[in-house]
């Protein structure tokens, strides 16, 4: 199979940058996506702590782990079958 450069410089040089681009996009999507998904366990962590009290704060962030650990083990099959 011949290269890029070999069949055209232009198309070579115009595909590049645009496989590049490609990359770091996918890059930031997964970087914003993986920030977003702590902000709203943080979130969801905060909102379950507001109603406790101090005595039942640790069992309650407990739960919480317990349930954000059961919903990654799931399949996403299940999980939009559920929804």
């Amino acid at each position: 199979m011949t290269q890029f450069a070999a069949i055209d410089p232009a198309l070579a040089a115009v595909l590049m940058p645009v496989a590049v681009a490609a990359g770091l996009l996918r890059a930031w999507i997964t970087h914003r996506t993986a920030v977003r998904m702590e902000e709203e366990h943080t979130r969801r962590i905060c909102v379950a702590v507001q109603g406790s009290t101090p005595m039942h704060r640790a069992a309650v962030v407990k739960a919480c782990a317990e349930l954000e650990a059961a919903s990654r083990t799931l399949p996403k099959q299940s999980r939009v079958r559920n929804l």
